[in-house]
């Protein structure tokens, strides 16, 4: 059978495969701890269950305009404005399903052939793959642990070329916690506007921030008129309502509108029901969203302690989401085992636990850990990764 050219330089999501195998291992009556998808573990906010239930009831099952309901995208630039004093209106959002789909969409409105786009790693494994479908391609940027994956503004413009027309930013960062300074988010927003690069914000876990360390979004340092980005967020991790499938863009009204004719045709509009569940989130009490932040820091605690006792891990300190990604370079060499796909696959087989490889994110030698979980499982999952390494390396 003959497939469209574009769809061979792409894979499936790895994140979703370790998923998927770790179920399949738990179908055979295997105890698997999962440490491989980024989805909280905590049920969506009981108002904002209702909230859903009574659109059903209400019979808002219909149809609704393609960009999504009004209403919504005007909470949406509300709290934008209130957050981070610009003047957004509901003309500059449009709401998707998911930031999944909302990046796709604006990679696929600014994008094409010929054009590069820079992909700070280790990065999320989706950005690479998006590029991929516009016929763009993606350059890679390398960020380090010695400084802590934060992207440094100097080196995104020392790699900008004639071919440049986007990059990608990613803060708080998913796999590495990483959260970039306010000072960086400005510079790299000022390079934006010098070098007319298109800048695409992945903003999903800005609430998910710890210690002193806190979310500046893109959007304090741009104007609703600017045409040269978007910013993307998502109600699916906020909130815990991965399955409502919401999420947003913002950005100037002229991308805007070339994104929701696009999605007209894609996707045509966002479950009515899941539209009407997320403006009862956005509209809720902060300590809904306070409670998980103050759970996701203790786990995070116990999770960086009980790391620094498993033989050849080290760990930076992930600032922000919700997962460590240890460096095990010195395990795989005291083992033998060549690469972070194949640890990720001894873990499974010999410890049950299932992880992510580096490699699945642009970063050899590394695993991500999901702290999304709960304490029981990360109680018993970091034993079992403590135990087999210990037997595997002799320590």
């Amino acid at each position: 059978m003959k497939l469209a050219k574009r769809l061979s330089e792409i894979s499936a999501s790895p994140t979703i495969a370790v998923m998927q195998e770790a179920q399949r291992l738990k179908k055979q009556g295997i105890d698997v701890i999962d440490f491989g998808p980024g989805e909280p573990d905590f049920p969506t906010p009981e108002p904002v269950k209702q909230a859903g239930i009574d659109a059903i009831k209400a019979n808002f099952t219909k149809y609704t305009a393609s960009s999504g309901i009004v209403e919504l995208r005007q909470v949406i630039a509300d709290k934008y404005n209130r957050e981070w004093g610009t003047d957004f209106t509901a003309a500059n959002v449009v709401v998707s399903c998911g930031a999944k789909h909302s990046i796709y969409n604006v990679c696929m409105t600014v994008f094409e052939e010929g054009d590069e786009v820079l992909n700070p790693a280790p990065y999320w494994v989706t950005f690479p793959e998006v590029v991929k479908m516009t016929g763009a391609k993606p350059v890679d940027i390398m960020t380090t642990e010695d400084q802590a994956f934060i992207l440094e503004p100097s080196v995104v413009e020392a790699v900008i070329g004639p071919k440049t027309r986007g990059l990608i930013v990613n803060t708080p960062n998913n796999p590495t916690g990483a959260v970039i300074p306010g000072a960086n988010v400005e510079k790299i927003a000022a390079l934006g506007r010098k070098h007319n690069v298109f800048l695409l914000f992945d903003e999903t876990y800005e609430y998910f921030t710890y210690g002193q360390s806190k979310h500046v979004s893109l959007a304090s340092f741009v104007k609703s008129t600017d045409d040269f980005y978007a910013i993307v967020g998502s109600a699916s991790k906020t909130y815990s309502m991965t399955g409502w499938r919401i999420g947003y863009a913002l950005g100037c009204k002229a991308l805007i509108d070339k994104i929701g004719e696009f999605q007209s045709h894609a996707a045509g509009n966002p479950a009515s029901m899941s539209q009407k569940a997320a403006l009862a989130a956005l509209q809720s009490d902060p300590s809904l969203v306070k409670a998980m932040q103050e759970e996701y820091c203790r786990r995070r605690e116990y999770v960086l302690s009980a790391i620094t006792e498993i033989p050849g891990f080290t760990c930076p300190r992930p600032d922000g989401a919700f997962y460590v990604f240890p460096n095990v370079s010195a395990c795989l060499k005291a083992s033998g085992i060549p690469n972070s796909q194949e640890f990720a696959r001894f873990l499974i087989q010999e410890a049950r636990v299932a992880t992510v490889p580096g490699s699945a994110f642009g970063m050899e030698g590394y695993i991500r850990l999901s702290y999304a979980t709960s304490m029981e499982n990360l109680r018993e999952g970091l034993g079992r990764i403590k135990a087999a390494v210990s037997k595997l390396i002799g320590n």
